[in-house]
């Protein structure tokens, strides 16, 4: 835990910290959501029996927390592109929140009176962590992403003084839910689709070749983003060359199976905005 927990909170809304396990953002301890602490002593205490473990943030009673996820958006903004959206629509700056990066997005941290349910997601690539049991991995937190060493790292703003969110902010929280980005499809796009090597290596099962083609096209296309087509055809091309009698499945037909994709995937992006639009005109 780094050495901006090792001072006095707000006595009115105190953090509380818990022990995670070394290396991970899972809590050490049970009954966490209970056995949180404000209490330096308790945090030295956890320290000296578990040495080296990380410490997570407990949200909720006033504490609230934006996570932006980019692990599921590699060649994309993530919840970065999804916040800047939102602060367009609300008309807000939330340059003022206290700011984590972690090993694969951010979290921002904020305050807010009553109660605000946590919604995991709410947005795509964004979760709202606050009332409900959750935590977050507080700074100082060190986490290997693709065998790389990274530290939770506080880069703006003072966790001893956290801001409280703007009004329409916290009212979009309360009210407004799209995670729908990347989750559509036919009957349900990612129900039992292989992992791409599994794909590459084995090809599309028989009788199901024009469905299973559609659907893992538009996992690529929600990946990759809609302007690397020619990414998304060779990904396709191999898969279609790994897979059995290809010969009565022809490209011309793999091919359709992608632009079918394309289409869903425009039109389901094009549905997000338009809820990101109606939002920010009737809040």
């Amino acid at each position: 835990m780094s050495q901006a927990f090792d001072r006095n909170h707000d006595p009115d809304q105190p953090l509380r910290f818990l022990p995670l396990l070394p290396g991970t953002n899972r809590p050490a301890i049970k009954d966490w959501p209970n056995r949180a602490s404000a209490d330096p002593l308790q945090w030295s205490a956890w320290r000296h029996e578990m040495p080296g473990c990380n410490f997570g943030v407990l949200t909720g009673n006033g504490i609230g927390v934006i996570d932006l996820d980019t692990k599921n958006d590699p060649h994309g903004a993530g919840g970065f592109g999804s916040l800047i959206t939102v602060e367009e629509l609300l008309s807000v700056d939330l340059s003022n929140l206290p700011l984590v990066m972690t090993h694969s997005g951010a979290h921002l941290y904020f305050r807010y009176e009553g109660r605000l349910p946590s919604k995991v997601p709410w947005l795509p690539h964004i979760d709202v962590k606050a009332d409900g049991g959750h935590q977050v991995a507080a700074p100082g937190t060190v986490r290997l992403a693709n065998g790389v060493e990274r530290t939770y790292t506080l880069v703006r703003g003072d966790l001893q003084a956290i801001p409280p969110a703007p009004a329409v902010l916290l009212d979009a929280m309360r009210g407004w839910r799209i995670g729908r980005t990347g989750t559509g499809g036919s009957p349900s796009l990612g129900a039992n689709l292989p992992s791409d090597i599994d794909a590459i290596t084995h090809g599309l099962p028989l009788n199901s070749r024009n469905d299973f083609m559609h659907r893992l096209a538009c996992r690529w296309w929600a990946e990759l983003g809609l302007s690397n087509g020619d990414a998304v055809r060779s990904r396709a091309y191999r898969v279609w060359q790994a897979t059995p009698n290809h010969d009565t499945f022809t490209w011309d037909e793999a091919l359709a199976a992608l632009r079918s994709a394309e289409r869903f995937m425009t039109e389901e992006i094009r549905k997000d905005l338009e809820l990101y639009r109606a939002w920010g005109l009737n809040r």
